[in-house]
Formats: C-alpha cells, structure tokens, sequence
C-alpha cells in the first residue's frame, strides 16, 4: 500500500509492489540511456548510484522495506548494496523540497536577496541545447570535480561526456539550463521533469565568473519559472550527503528549499554482511578516520559502514 505520510507532503512510504505506482519513469528512462543497469524488485525501481550501489527511483520515494526485503533483493539481483530513503532506522538525511508556487524574491532570505538581484542583472539566463552543453560543459565539470576533490568520468572523460550528453537529449523530460556572464558559460544546471516533480540533477560552474552570482541568478529563476507552472507542484533539489556539507545545507535553505527528513537506509550483501556489518569494522573505520580527519574518502565509508549497522535495527 501507498501511504501518504501526511497531508500535502510530497514524499511516500512504500512497500511491495505498490512501490511502481511512484512514478519515475523519466528518471528510470534517464538512467537506461546513460547505459547504467536498472532492475525492479520489490516492486520498486533500482538503479546503480555510486561505487556497489543500488538506490531507489524516484529520488522522493521513501521505501518501506526492512533487512530481510533487502536481502532478498541483493540476492535475487546479484548486487553488493542498496541505499534509500526509508522511514525505517538509518542514517539521518532528507530530500530539499520546495513548492513553488507563489515563489518571488520575497520568499528567500534577506542573505540571498541581493546576491540573487545581482545576478539577474549580470546573467544571461537561458535553455542550452546538447551540442552547447557538449561543446561548453567539460570545462565546468573539470573545475567543479577538482574543487570538490571528486572523481567521475562521466564529467571528464570526451567520449563518456558525449555519450552522457546523449542521453539528455534523448530523454524526456531533461531541460540543460544556464547562466552566461558576457557570453561565457558560467553555471550550468540539468533538470528533469517527472508528472508533478521538477528534479534538479546535476549542477557544474566555474569559479571565474562567481562575483556575478552565476549560480543564485539560476537557482532562483528555475524555482521562479515553475511558480508559473500549474503542473509542477515538487521542485526536489538533492538529499543531504553522507559527508554533512553545512555551507550547502544553508545556501538551499535560505532559497526556500525545506528538508523533509527521511532515514538512508543503506544494506550490504549477506557475503560481506559478516566482514563488513561487525563493530570492530567500525571501530577500524572510525579509528581510520581519526588518524587521517582530512581523508573524506575514509570518513564517507565509515558513515556506510555505520548506516548500515543502524539500517539492521528495528
């Protein structure tokens, strides 16, 4: 059974096979022509995030299944984990969300207010086709993975670039949008539309242009633009990471985004359950991460490694 968790909230418990009645065929789609693997079981859509990783699609769905429905899955599908949202035990986290409608300068923080203003006078804010984002993206992406220390090839390699930027053409609902700064491309944002929800997927930009406030200029006309929409009723903006990042937190907040909490539920195929879900694989973790504070890599598997001992609770 679907159940609504309270009245207006735009997030569902699911379990069984009423989970399909979610939604997310845009995104289950999205996910196919990136050519990453998508399966349905428990009568919820799976597809591969990060690293061994499986998570449930769509992003708002709060999956309602314990250890044992878990388990089952890793089996059936052969795959090493899972991690979603559940209103079971977990990791603390939550989905931004904000309802659009009615939404103006008025509604974000006096903070932000002349940051946005700002940018909206320098910007030129417009959709980009696949051939601008594929000629005029990889730079961004570079700059951005480098400043957040991350890795993707997706986002740096030409050819999985290209084949990337080929499947936002071809699905539906994927909208490229941008803000420019004297004809440079200076933020670049990938939104799907799925039914009543606008997700907000990928975000790169370049730094040289930030005294323009490239990215508040984007931010706030995306959210502005689907006020005028009557159909989209959910702009979803990303859960919170495993790693807290406060500095996001309080920007996406101070838009008008809210955080409807949900649990990350995370599991681990019953093969490394024994070696991986024991506390002295956390204590190692943990005492790793001690030695090494600044090694986010150590502290994100020590988060896994302690979501998944809370995911087994009742």
């Amino acid at each position: 059974m679907i159940q609504e968790l309270a009245h207006e909230v735009p997030h569902r418990a699911v379990s069984g096979a009423s989970a399909v009645l979610g939604g997310g065929g845009n995104l289950v789609r999205f996910w196919e022509l990136r050519g990453r693997p998508v399966f349905e079981a428990q009568g919820v859509w799976w597809g591969h995030h990060r690293g061994p990783f499986y998570t449930s699609l769509p992003f708002q769905l709060q999956v309602d299944i314990g250890p044992e429905e878990a388990r089952e899955v890793l089996q059936g599908a052969r795959v090493w984990g899972l991690s979603f949202p559940s209103p079971r035990s977990g990791l603390p986290g939550g989905h931004y969300v904000i309802r659009p409608q009615g939404y103006d300068l008025g509604t974000i923080s006096r903070k932000q207010r002349g940051h946005v203003t700002r940018g909206l006078e320098d910007c030129e804010l417009r959709l980009l086709d696949a051939d601008e984002l594929l000629r005029l993206g990889l730079p961004l992406n570079r700059e951005t993975l480098t400043r957040q220390m991350r890795e993707d090839d997706t986002f740096e390699d030409p050819a999985k670039w290209k084949a990337f930027v080929k499947a936002v053409a071809q699905c539906p609902g994927m909208v490229i949008h941008g803000a420019f700064v004297d004809g440079r491309l200076a933020t670049y944002l990938i939104s799907c539309r799925d039914g009543q929800w606008l997700h907000l997927i990928y975000k790169m930009s370049t730094r040289a242009e930030q005294d323009h406030y490239p990215n508040h200029a984007l931010d706030f006309s995306i959210i502005r633009d689907a006020a005028a929409d009557p159909g989209i009723r959910f702009i979803g903006n990303g859960m919170t990471s495993i790693l807290p990042n406060e500095g996001l937190d309080r920007y996406k907040r101070q838009l008008g985004y809210q955080l409807e909490p949900h649990n990350l539920s995370i599991h681990i195929h019953p093969w490394l359950g024994p070696l991986l879900n024991t506390g002295t694989a956390l204590a190692w973790a943990r005492k790793a991460q001690d030695l090494f504070p600044d090694n986010a890599r150590l502290g994100y598997y020590s988060r896994i490694l302690e979501g998944a001992r809370l995911s087994r609770l009742p």
